[in-house]
């Protein structure tokens, strides 16, 4: 929590300095001058000071006025002097009674931006004598809000406030930016008052910003719920990404008749906790478990250990016999293949038909949809020509102009619940035709395979009937090292396997145990502290509304918005049923100027009982908007004095005649600047 304790406007000329020094106090401060005499200047520059440009638009754009940047003239009849340089300078106290002095240039061309800002740990007059140490920050550029050189980092640090780190519409994620707060700390007089909250920055990309405002501003148990909940899922997120990837990566590398059983897509509890996972082959027309496959693999080769060498000549007969077997068995194998591609081309057809229908489908259920909701509002298009009436000029149409239809046509309900249900099937089909792709690829691999495994084999045995009768048979020794590295592949793979499940098991372990927590923490709500809070406020308010004499709705119907804590009002309809509604254009002008004043002096006062994020001061520019009522102008200042206790503060600009403020402040705690003429004037 902070107040301003002194506001510097200096514009400097060739032949003279031009300025302005404007101490203030806590509690109600009030600036009086005539319009146009620089009174909205002097709390503008607490925005520039702080580098909240873009609080109000999206440019950074001085908002001072010319005679602030361009040229100035110390009365209406004098003659004007060029501005050489200018600059702000602020004096802030924190709730700690730390002082920090700011001071900010006004850049002579317009296309150009301050990025600079000097700061003092002292008073204004203590830096006017040269005391106090000072140290520079850059602003408006990347860092700015979370770099130790950052000065709204440093504000925020001295302000008291932690900002939390918000989700934007990018995808981002960075810290809540001061700029979208301080409009419900500052009511600018050009846009201030044409909302009751804010207006608020939306530019920036905050998603559900005014939630995000106004959880932070009153301090809300579930803004932290909401940000711890938030932190939770995306640790969630990051373990889930992680999971998915390692376990992509380890499912590609084993090709198309290797698989892993007990894998699961995404990460799950029960996985963490060793549930079994293992390898299976394609083999013999089905997936077989590595360990079955493998186990007779090894007997073959432990059989063909065991077994003598034989020659040439003792083995002759076999290997005549093998070879004739293997020749036979891969020209079945080669009459397969077609078969298999053209199944598979059959297959390819068909899922593309039906993703044509499926598309089809979705697009005739919106189209039905949008018709639908065109009827609840009313639209009778494509309707009057079964009620035998012209849509164009609406006179009656003789029945012999339309063929006669012993059917009646299904109803837009009845066409949204077919077409709904046709969607299912098609897409349960495309399912279950994507499924036999899958099948007849992995087949198609098996074949391709065996293929390759006969061929091999088919030369070898070739090989040793071309051999001189006396010689070893080598088609036995080829088959062995065949096998062996079959094995020796599939433990390889195992072994892969074994060593990335481990893996994933701790990332699954991890992700279960963000799990829990973010189920410990528990939905976001409002706690019993924040119903008070906003019970509370409610009260503040109607209050205020009552004391400002509003009269467009009953003040006890007053209540705030769940969502964003937004003032509404409980009406009832014409058949008595009572709702909860915006306040929009039901609301007079001047009504909508005093529900402003009193929203953002109720978060003031509110941040006096309860414990808040509010800044401790709130700035009303021109609050006599709408030729408002004297009784309640003067209502509003008494109040704004009032609150304005406990070292909170309510800066004011009026342009109301004096006498009316001074009566209006008579007998209030009140400090009173009034300016006969301009407030720059040569010093």
């Amino acid at each position: 929590m902070i107040t301003i304790q002194h506001i510097r406007l200096r514009s400097i000329t060739a032949d003279r300095i031009f300025g302005a020094d404007i101490a203030l106090s806590d509690g109600l401060n009030v600036i009086q001058a005539d319009n146009t005499s620089g009174k909205s200047t002097a709390l503008m520059a607490i925005i520039y000071g702080l580098g909240l440009e873009r609080s109000l638009t999206s440019k950074l754009d001085v908002p001072l006025p010319y005679a602030m940047r361009e040229r100035i003239q110390q009365s209406k009849e004098s003659s004007y002097d060029a501005v050489i340089e200018s600059y702000v300078a602020l004096e802030l106290r924190n709730s700690q009674g730390a002082v920090v002095t700011i001071r900010r240039e006004i850049p002579s061309d317009p296309n150009s931006r301050a990025g600079l800002v000097r700061t003092w740990d002292r008073s204004i007059d203590q830096v006017d004598q040269l005391k106090g140490q000072e140290r520079d920050f850059f602003l408006h550029d990347k860092g700015s809000a979370a770099n130790e050189d950052g000065f709204h980092h440093f504000l925020a640090r001295f302000i008291g406030w932690d900002l939390p780190v918000v989700p934007y519409f990018n995808g981002d994620e960075r810290p809540l930016y001061i700029e979208t707060l301080f409009p419900m700390f500052f009511v600018e007089q050009k846009r201030g008052w044409s909302a009751i909250q804010g207006p608020l920055p939306t530019f920036f990309g905050v998603q559900d910003l005014h939630r995000r405002v106004m959880e932070f501003i009153l301090d809300l148990d579930a803004g932290k719920v909401r940000r711890e909940r938030g932190e939770l899922q995306k640790e969630l997120l990051v373990a889930a990404t992680k999971y998915r990837a390692v376990r992509k990566e380890l499912v590609s590398g084993h090709g198309s008749l290797v698989r892993i059983d007990g894998l699961p897509i995404e990460p799950t509890a029960s996985f963490g906790q060793d549930s079994p996972v293992y390898l299976s082959i394609y083999q013999d027309e089905e997936w077989q478990p590595l360990s079955v496959v493998a186990e007779s693999l090894e007997r073959r080769v432990a059989e063909f250990d065991d077994a003598e060498f034989v020659t040439v000549e003792d083995a002759s007969e076999s290997l005549t016999k093998e070879l004739s077997v293997s020749e036979a068995a891969i020209a079945e194998l080669s009459a397969q293949v077609p078969l298999l591609r053209h199944d598979y081309q059959v297959a390819l057809s068909e899922k593309r038909a039906f993703e044509d229908r499926v598309a089809s489908l979705e697009l005739d259920l919106q189209r039905n949809l949008d018709a639908k909701k065109l009827q609840k509002l009313g639209s009778n298009l494509g309707m009057v020509s079964m009620e035998h009436i012209c849509p164009t000029c609406q006179q009656d149409v003789v029945t012999e102009l339309f063929p006669t239809v012993s059917r009646v046509a299904m109803g837009l309900d009845e066409n949204i619940a077919f077409i709904r249900s046709q969607l299912e099937l098609y897409k349960s089909m495309l399912g279950s035709v994507s499924e036999t792709l899958n099948v007849i690829s992995v087949r198609h691999q098996s074949l391709l395979d065996k293929q390759h495994e006969l061929r091999a084999r088919i030369r070898s045995l070739k090989k040793d009937l071309l051999r001189p009768s006396p010689s070893t048979s080598r088609s036995e020794l080829e088959e062995i090292v065949r096998l062996q590295a079959r094995l020796d592949r599939w433990a390889a793979q195992q072994e892969k396997v074994d060593g990335a499940v481990s893996g994933l098991r701790a990332i699954a372990r991890e992700w279960a145990e963000v799990k829990k927590k973010l189920a410990d923490v528990g939905p976001v709500s409002l706690t019993e502290q924040d119903k008070r809070k906003e019970q509370l406020l409610q009260l503040i308010l109607q209050r205020l509304l009552k004391s400002f004499h509003f009269s467009s709705f009953k003040i006890d119907s007053f209540t705030l918005s769940d969502e964003d804590f937004r003032p509404q009002v409980r009406t009832a309809t014409k058949d008595g049923e009572l709702i909860v509604k915006d306040i929009t254009f039901e609301a007079s002008a001047s009504d909508v100027v005093r529900l402003k004043w009193s929203y953002i002096l109720a978060l003031l006062e509110l941040s006096k009982h309860v414990e808040t994020n509010h800044i401790g001061f709130v700035v009303f520019d021109e609050p006599g908007q709408q030729q408002m009522d004297e009784n309640d102008l003067a209502a509003f200042l008494a109040e704004s004095a009032r609150i304005a206790t406990q070292k909170r503060q309510v800066l004011i600009s009026t342009s109301e005649v004096l006498s009316r403020v001074e009566a209006a402040l008579h007998g209030q705690n009140a400090r009173l600047h009034t300016f006969d003429g301009y407030i720059l004037q040569p010093l």
